[in-house]
């Protein structure tokens, strides 16, 4: 915005002013020649009319004359009457009213004196006195000459008044215009041509030229106007060009932030159980993208004191100023971080919940403070290392977990199944030899040595459904691929035709939901094999309208008359077990199609909401 004084608004010497004034003069001069023209033209009129009179007075006399010998008094008198008239005429008289200063009054008193005294009493006789009046006749028209000579010479007069006064009019026209055509040159056009220039150059972005007008103008006035605008100009493009750099620097120091934690992050992630060797190669990156000293990683274990792990960004190796493991003597613990180079260590903690897992630093002047950008950059870093760091840490729990979970589910089913089995038999070989020692009959020995022989094979099938089921991989994510192989498998080794309808494709169950629905659908299918007697089987999932999983297993066989399992047998008891393991039920019936009908039914864990958390919220 311009700065302008109010009153430099106003100039002092206007050149359009001028110019108008200029115009004005021109044409009041002009105007006073045309007057002064037509008033010496109207002038010179009356003294042609009275120069031919004059001129005509003359032959008059000669005719009077040439009359007067005639003896005709009339026509003489006729003509003395118009001699009279034409001497007396006005415009002989305004003629010589307008030349009072001159000797024209006086030459035309004598004229007429002459005339009136001498000339024409000479005629007006009776008879005329001729010869007299001839005798007097060329002193008379030599007056008359000398009249008409001095009226020319007036007219003559007034026609070089007539040119004086062009010919000043003219010089006057012509030194005006080329004043005012002198003033316009170096007020109006050079000026102009210099802000035309100014202006262009201001449109193509020069705003270092400068316009100097002379003088106190309109112009010199838009020159100044100009000049400071094309200033204020220069340091608002200068202003302009600086925030664009320091934002265009500012958009580069946010891609590379970003670039950098993206990265980080996918680095992280692609190797969650080993986060330590990832963020050892990020730390290059990171002083890279600070700008500033060495970046350090010193890492805890949670519920330990010390670092187990210190690496810089230099060369991945612990820093030149740590002493590990003796951490409590560390630069960065005292202080306040300083280090003998002047540098000093500025910390960002590596924090999960309540645990300390480390420390992410960097070296920087002592009397310079990282700016916020940085302070948030390696804010974040830390967040996302200990983000990182405790994911890993709860993944080896969680295998940990899943691993000590994998062995118990492996001892109870050895215990429900296989160690029960093996517990019967051994009290069956227990009563084989007391019979044996009581001398029992060869009848009653061989019908107990074959319930043992039966025993142990319903043991090792029980042995070799363990097998089976430990080795059951669930390869693809989700229910239906195993299912899928399950029922493919079935149906190829026994012939039975299974029909299978799956209609939990937008149900999420956890990996537990689905081994233990797995190995259900594998215990059932088992026994419609071994007990069943059926050509088909038909296999449905799908979720009821309150959210609850139902799995029907139901055969067109020999069907079943109770829900108990037989001596020996352990199917139905498992199944009952696994389906308290999901927090469900199980049913056998009689189906649809005239054998049996397994039934389970179990509420999914999204669906579960646990009792602490509803009586927090109720809170």
């Amino acid at each position: 915005m311009l700065n302008t004084p109010s009153d430099s608004l106003t100039p002092r010497h206007s050149v359009v002013f001028h110019t108008l004034l200029a115009f004005v003069v021109i044409i009041a001069v002009s105007v006073l020649s045309l007057l002064g023209n037509l008033y010496m033209a109207e002038a010179l009129g009356g003294d042609a009319a009275a120069i031919n009179q004059a001129g005509s007075l003359r032959m008059q006399s000669y005719r009077l004359a040439l009359t007067a010998s005639q003896n005709d008094p009339q026509l003489l008198q006729a003509h003395l009457n118009q001699l009279d008239e034409t001497l007396t005429s006005s415009a002989l008289r305004s003629t010589v009213r307008r030349h009072p200063d001159s000797s024209l009054p006086a030459h035309y008193a004598e004229i007429l004196e002459h005339w009136s005294q001498v000339m024409r009493p000479r005629l007006a006789t009776q008879p005329p006195r001729l010869e007299l009046y001839r005798n007097e006749l060329d002193s008379f028209t030599s007056e008359l000459d000398r009249f008409v000579s001095n009226l020319q010479l007036a007219s003559e007069r007034k026609l070089g008044v007539i040119r004086v006064l062009q010919v000043g009019t003219l010089f006057i026209i012509v030194l005006i215009a080329f004043l005012l055509i002198y003033r316009l040159h170096n007020n109006l056009a050079s000026p102009l041509r210099a802000l035309t220039a100014m202006a262009r150059q201001i449109g193509g972005g020069n705003f270092n030229s400068r316009v100097q007008v002379a003088g106190d103008t309109e112009l010199s006035l838009l020159a100044r106007t100009l000049n400071q605008m094309s200033q204020e100009l220069a340091e608002l493009y200068a202003e302009m060009e600086q925030k664009v750099s320091d934002k265009t620097a500012e958009l580069r120091r946010s891609n590379a932030s970003l670039h950098l934690l993206f990265n980080g992050a996918r680095m992280l992630y692609s190797k969650p159980e080993d986060p330590a060797q990832m963020m050892g190669q990020l730390l290059e990156k990171v002083q890279q993208t600070l700008g500033s000293g060495p970046v350090s990683l010193c890492l805890n274990r949670p519920g330990e004191v010390g670092s187990h792990t210190a690496m810089s960004s230099l060369d991945l190796l612990p820093p030149y100023y740590c002493n590990l493991p003796q951490c409590d003597n560390c630069p960065a613990h005292s202080n306040q971080g300083l280090l003998a180079n002047g540098n000093r260590l500025i910390g960002f903690e590596l924090r999960s919940g309540n645990s300390e897992l480390g420390a992410l630093r960097v070296e920087h002047p002592a009397e310079q403070a990282l700016e916020p950008w940085q302070e948030q950059l390696m804010t974040t870093l830390a967040d996302l290392f200990a983000a990182s760091l405790s994911l890993a840490s709860q993944s080896d729990q969680q295998a940990r977990l899943a691993l000590m979970e994998e062995r118990a589910v492996i001892a109870r089913e050895l215990h429900d199944s296989l160690a029960q089995a093996l517990s019967a038999q051994k009290l069956q070989v227990a009563r084989f030899k007391r019979l044996a020692a009581r001398g029992a009959d060869t009848d009653t020995l061989n019908a107990t040595a074959g319930e043992i022989e039966q025993g142990l094979n319903a043991a090792y099938r029980q042995l070799r459904e363990l097998l089976t089921t430990f080795r059951i991989k669930v390869n693809a994510p989700g229910l239906k691929p195993a299912l899928l192989a399950t029922v493919d498998e079935f149906s190829s080794n026994s012939g039975l035709l299974i029909h299978f309808h799956y209609q939990l494709d937008h149900c999420p169950l956890s990996p537990n939901e689905e081994i233990h629905c797995l190995q259900v659908i594998r215990e059932a299918l088992s026994n419609v094999l071994k007990h069943a007697k059926a050509s088909q089987c038909w296999l449905n999932l799908y979720q009821d309208r309150s959210g609850t999983i139902q799995i029907q297993i139901e055969d067109n066989g020999i069907g079943i008359d109770t829900d108990v399992s037989p001596s020996g047998h352990y199917g139905l008891t498992i199944l009952r077990e696994r389906a308290e393991g999901l927090h469900g039920s199980v049913s056998i019936d009689t189906g649809d199609k005239g054998g049996a009908r397994i039934w389970l039914s179990f509420p999914p864990a999204y669906r579960r909401i646990p009792l602490k958390q509803e009586s927090n919220n109720n809170e």
